[in-house]
């Protein structure tokens, strides 16, 4: 994605945010703001019809050690101790990566996977659809919660603002373009270049 957020009225969003049955809504600038089903698929074509939602319990085929176990290279010589990414095969330390930095981006020790990480690793490999309005929204209150941390989806919050009619004269904006995508840094930081 490319264009501009306004981190401002990010801000602004998760401060004066309430829940609605577990949705996130706010008022902006006089624009209630919700991050449901319509709102996000509006945005960034995002649905919430998955049957499931991203909840252990929901998946009788998950265990997390099995899946963490399926994603190693040399399964004999891992540390189960802790789950991290350093070992797995290409493919899935790839998705560990966009796990960790874009579909529920965190503040800490991107190379070490949580349980969440793994269960959503586990839901894209098996192609489970699930519900990724409960996941973004699960993501944007943990977000809420620590002020030093990543502001995830600050771009397609920012979509939703424009699509909402916030007034955006006027408000601080950073726009980020090609320069900020994933590249050959991003797979030597993952150890995949040398």
């Amino acid at each position: 994605m490319e264009g501009p957020y306004y981190l401002e009225l990010i801000r602004l969003f998760l401060c004066f945010a309430t829940s609605n049955e577990g949705i996130m809504q706010s008022v902006v600038k006089g624009k209630m703001i919700k991050l449901d089903r319509p709102t996000l698929k509006a945005a960034a074509g995002l649905s919430g019809t998955g049957r499931e939602k991203l909840q252990p319990f929901n998946f009788g085929d998950f265990e997390e050690m099995t899946t963490f176990r399926d994603c190693q290279r040399h399964s004999v010589n891992t540390n189960y101790e802790k789950f991290l990414a350093g070992g797995m095969k290409k493919n899935s330390h790839l998705i560990s990566f966009i796990i960790a930095w874009m579909l529920k981006p965190r503040l800490h020790n991107h190379a070490q996977m949580s349980r969440d990480d793994i269960l959503l690793m586990h839901v894209i490999k098996k192609k489970i659809k699930i519900d990724w309005v409960s996941v973004v929204n699960d993501c944007m209150w943990k977000a809420r919660r620590k002020e030093d941390g990543p502001i995830p989806y600050a771009l397609l919050l920012s979509m939703i603002f424009e699509n909402a009619g916030v007034d955006l004269t006027g408000e601080r904006k950073i726009i980020l373009h090609a320069s900020n995508k994933i590249k050959k840094f991003s797979l030597h930081h993952m150890g995949m270049l040398k």
